[in-house]
């Protein structure tokens, strides 16, 4: 059986950062309950009781298309209307979910999320069909439930691991008779969703029939002092009846009017007609056809006559971030916006009551409607309201401000557990900020802040196993900062280490090792040999080396970084116990036990005390032990530490993180030593499924667990079937890892056993014979694996 030591060690990348394996991210922080707080019962949903109605019974039929989705353009109220659905059905006792498709980093979560509250286990979830488990357990479900998928306008998202138009995506035709599916989305596109959804296209309120109810919502937002029913409808007409339009004008008016006359601006709109007049002038002078950006306008006018003459420059700046929940607690602060020209004057309260200003004319939202309890308030600009506010001049004052965040002490770094639910919110700033600058004509000192900014980012998702993503980011980084800075500059060293870890991590180790081995030479040259970042870079290559075989090389480096690590940063920091840790794992893979189990018994104690009980470092060093115990017979006490481990894992790092799957694995070849199969199979399974899905074929992380996969069955004695399975595994370490790779000749050796136990002695002896004769020349005559191969060939000289 291959040990699953590599994914365990943990190595150091700027602060200690852990050695993921490129699976799943822990999940995001979400909420599956409806917003309903967002509904105002004080202003009734105008004009689509007809289309309620008609989407209430396609909801209740046994229609097969099952899925119904609201289309059409942003601003006509597709979001309202799946709220009142929502409550209609929350107040009948149904159970009723909502997920906020405009996050892909939360989108998989939230349907993970209505899965358990269906009745699925983490166990199920993890064995790699989680779309199939979603919705066998919705199927099965007695009571009546509704699962709502709001903003879809990216319906790529919807695919998952297969079709949304196919039906193999995450939403699917189901067999409930008491559940059904609402999305709201902008695109009307019938070939999008295929023949399993039904569209209900959600237009504007114009037209004889509608006006009626948009002119009841202007009333509806503004006071009785904005004017008259006839002159709400001519303005309601201006507005095309679109909704958001209708709720900016009315909200706009009721503030306007609660400015006392001594105080007003003469020629501020204060009722229907003269907002329709000032409406009028102004798209005389811009384009007709955008009357989000008058409305939008107007507002800003009506804030600068109270005084809040910032407002504008600031929803520019919150426009100018990417299109994703903006934490304004880190983003939109007096130190963040000190380089901000104007809004540099504000100070924390002044900040805050421009927000909240914004907030009250429904230019943004300040609703947490999808965000736990405990986590950073976040901020969203309507689409069309972002379209007709964002201002290219912003883009500078942005990215200090991303900067000037992202390097702040209370965002720490993102290695660091306690500063993930930062990064998770200032990542997808950070890139699109990055993307921006990169093609924008930007001095060079701002260019190289969204630069910094960015690597910032790329490490959070490198950190998080995220290495698909991550990859690309740190190319494009280290394009921009060698343009910029230089081969030899400090910046571009780091990255390209950074990318080195990345290609590491995706299986690809030559091209890493001759990436660290640059870096290094540089770094020795420029830094020093005993400079922290040379010593990191070291023990980077040092891991490579282990990883490729190379023991008695990578032993040498170990001890020689150790010993410096300790001399220049002391015994207790980070890095010296990370390399402890790794000279521990290769003291277990070379067969001296008792020493490993010395090793990390003491770094398990230090972790303890400097890093907390629930730091992945501390889990790595706790799983590591147990795999020890386990290789030592001592399986009860192994189990127990695995099982604890796994348990602290799932919780914080999530079902599918990388550091998960390894304590999977390593249970899972516990309970095969201890002979419950069909659990070990299970779990053997599920491993494997994930590790294709998101490492590869040939990456070594799956290619081991298909040996201890292949392992079970010949114990199970399908002989057969392990033959096929370690022929191929061998094919491909071969090819990928060499000849003398000792994970190679595991696999000749374990062949070599299904070969005799087929009956083909004089096959299997050959086989032993020449793994013997390799790991002997790698290994040494008394290494364990050594002894192993020697035994067999022994005893077949015994029985043929």
């Amino acid at each position: 059986m291959v040990a699953d030591n590599g994914a365990l060690a943990a190595h150091s990348l700027y602060a200690d950062t852990i050695n993921v394996n490129g699976a799943g991210a822990a999940p995001e922080p979400v909420t599956v309950v409806p917003p309903l707080g967002l509904r105002d019962p004080s202003r009734p949903l105008r004009g689509r009781d007809v289309l309620l109605q008609h989407l209430e019974s396609a909801l209740s039929s046994g229609d097969k298309r099952q899925i119904q989705v609201l289309c059409g353009m942003g601003g006509c109220g597709k979001t309202s209307l799946a709220l009142e659905i929502a409550h209609r059905r929350t107040s009948a006792g149904h159970r009723v979910w909502w997920i906020d498709a405009r996050q892909d980093t939360t989108l998989e979560a939230g349907f993970r999320a209505v899965a358990r509250h269906a009745g699925a286990t983490e166990e199920q979830l993890s064995a790699g069909d989680a779309v199939d488990v979603l919705w066998a357990c919705l199927s099965q479900l007695a009571t009546p439930w509704l699962l709502v998928v709001d903003n879809a306008d990216d319906p790529a998202l919807l695919d998952g691991p297969g079709s949304l138009r196919a039906g193999t995506g995450w939403l699917r035709p189901h067999a409930s008779l008491v559940g059904s599916v609402l999305i709201t989305t902008r695109d009307s596109n019938a070939g999008t969703w295929g023949s399993m959804c039904a569209l209900h296209p959600v237009h504007p309120l114009s037209g004889d029939d509608k006006t009626a109810d948009a002119v009841q919502i202007l009333l509806d937002h503004a006071t009785a002092a904005a004017g008259t029913a006839d002159d709400a409808r001519r303005l309601a007409t201006r507005l095309g009846g679109l909704p958001l339009a209708l709720r900016l004008a009315g909200t706009y008016l009721a503030e306007a009017n609660q400015v006392p006359p001594a105080y007003r601006d003469p020629a501020a709109p204060t009722d229907f007609s003269s907002y329709l007049k000032a409406l009028d002038e102004d798209l005389r002078r811009a384009d007709p056809s955008n009357v989000i950006h008058q409305t939008w306008a107007m507002s800003m006018d009506l804030l600068e006559q109270r005084g809040d003459v910032l407002a504008r420059p600031l929803l520019q700046l919150i426009t100018t971030f990417a299109d994703a929940p903006l934490p304004y607690t880190l983003l939109l602060t007096p130190a963040t916006l000190a380089d901000a020209g104007e809004l540099a004057e504000l100070d924390g309260p002044g900040l805050w009551k421009l927000l909240t200003a914004l907030a009250s004319l429904g230019l943004l939202d300040l609703a947490e409607s999808n965000a736990e309890p405990g986590t950073l308030p976040t901020a969203r600009v309507h689409p069309l309201v972002r379209d007709a506010t964002r201002s290219p001049m912003s883009l500078g004052t942005a990215i200090s401000a991303m900067y000037s965040a992202a390097v702040a002490d209370v965002t720490g770094i993102p290695e660091e557990p306690a500063y993930w639910d930062c990064w998770r919110l200032l990542q997808p700033h950070a890139l699109y900020l990055f993307h921006r600058a990169r093609t924008a004509a930007l001095s060079s000192p701002i260019t190289m802040k969204a630069a910094e900014a960015a690597g910032l980012a790329a490490r959070y998702l490198l950190v998080r196993g995220l290495y698909h993503q991550a990859r690309p980011e740190f190319e494009a980084v280290l394009a921009l900062r060698r343009k910029h800075l230089g081969e030899n500059h400090r910046g571009t060293l780091d990255t390209r280490h950074a990318l080195a870890s990345v290609l590491r991590h995706q299986g690809e180790l030559g091209v890493a090792r001759t990436e660290y081995e640059a870096v290094l030479a540089l770094r020795r040259k420029h830094l020093g040999e005993s400079h922290r970042d040379t010593l990191t870079t070291r023990h980077e290559l040092a891991s490579v080396m282990g990883q490729q075989g190379e023991r008695d090389a990578a032993r040498t480096e170990y001890e020689a970084i150790l010993a410096l690590r300790r001399e220049h940063q002391g015994e207790t920091h980070p890095h010296t116990l990370t390399t402890r840790h790794n000279f521990a794992s290769l003291l277990s893979q070379e067969g001296e036990l008792d020493a490993a189990r010395t090793e990390y018994e003491a770094i398990l104690a230090l972790r303890r005390e400097h890093q907390g009980e629930t730091h992945p470092h501390t889990l790595t060093t706790r799983h590591n032990l147990a795999s020890l115990l386990r290789q030592e017979g001592e399986l009860d006490a192994a189990r127990t530490e695995l099982e604890a481990v796994l348990a602290l894992r799932r919780k914080h790092l999530g079902e599918t993180h990388p550091h998960t799957l390894s304590t999977r694995h390593e249970l899972a070849s516990l309970l095969r030593q201890e002979g419950e199969l069909d659990a070990a199979r299970t779990e053997y399974e599920a491993v494997l499924a994930l590790r294709r899905k998101h490492l590869g074929e040939t990456h070594p992380r799956t290619l081991t667990t298909r040996h201890n996969f292949a392992s079970l069955l010949r114990q199970e004695g399908e002989l057969d079937a392990a033959r096929t399975e370690y022929e191929a595994v061998l094919a491909l370490r071969r090819e990928h890892q060499g000849e003398t790779h000792p994970h190679t000749l595991t696999a000749r050796h374990s062949l070599a056993l299904v070969l005799r136990e087929q009956g083909e002695l004089d096959a299997a002896r050959s086989e032993f014979e020449a793994v013997l004769a390799l790991r002997r020349e790698h290994l040494g005559e008394n290494h364990p694996d050594t002894i192993r191969t020697r035994t067999w060939v022994e005893w077949l000289d015994a029985h043929i």
